[in-house]
C-alpha cells in the first residue's frame, strides 16, 4: 500500500468512526470557524461550536458535508500540514471545473461532491 492509500485509508476509518462533536472540534482547530461554517452551508460558527461542544446534532445531510469535510481535510492535512488543507479547500481547483472544494461540498449534494472532491484530494495526494 503507497503512502497516498495509507493517508487516504486512514482518514477514511477516522470519518466513519468519529463521533460529530469531534469532528467540529477537529475542523474548528485545524481549519478555523470561517471554512468550517461555510463548507456546512451555515450562516455562523455558532451552530458548529454547539455541535462541537455535542450541545445539538447536524441533519444528516449537514453531517454528510461534516464527514466529507472532515475526511478530504484530514487527507491533506495528514500527508501535508493545516495551511495546504485551507489552500486546497480555497482554490480554484482544475479538476472540479476550476470551482474551490469549499464551494462544492457547500452547494453540490454531498452524494455528488463526496466522489468529485475525494477524487480532486486524491490528485493533489499523488501529484
Amino acid at each position: 500500500m503507497s503512502a497516498t492509500d495509507q493517508v487516504e485509508a486512514i482518514a477514511y476509518r477516522a470519518s466513519l468512526r468519529a463521533r460529530t462533536a469531534d469532528m467540529s472540534r477537529w475542523l474548528l482547530d485545524h481549519l478555523g470557524q470561517r471554512i468550517t461554517t461555510v463548507a456546512l452551508g451555515l450562516a455562523d460558527a455558532s451552530v458548529v461550536r454547539r455541535y462541537a461542544k455535542d450541545q445539538v446534532h447536524p441533519p444528516v445531510e449537514r453531517e454528510a458535508r461534516l464527514r466529507l469535510l472532515f475526511r478530504v481535510s484530514r487527507m491533506v492535512a495528514d500527508a501535508y500540514d493545516d495551511d495546504t488543507a485551507r489552500a486546497f479547500l480555497m482554490g480554484a481547483n482544475p479538476q472540479l471545473g476550476d470551482r474551490s472544494p469549499l464551494l462544492v461540498i457547500a452547494d453540490d449534494p454531498p452524494e455528488v461532491a463526496g466522489p468529485e472532491v475525494i477524487g480532486a484530494a486524491r490528485a493533489l495526494l499523488q501529484g
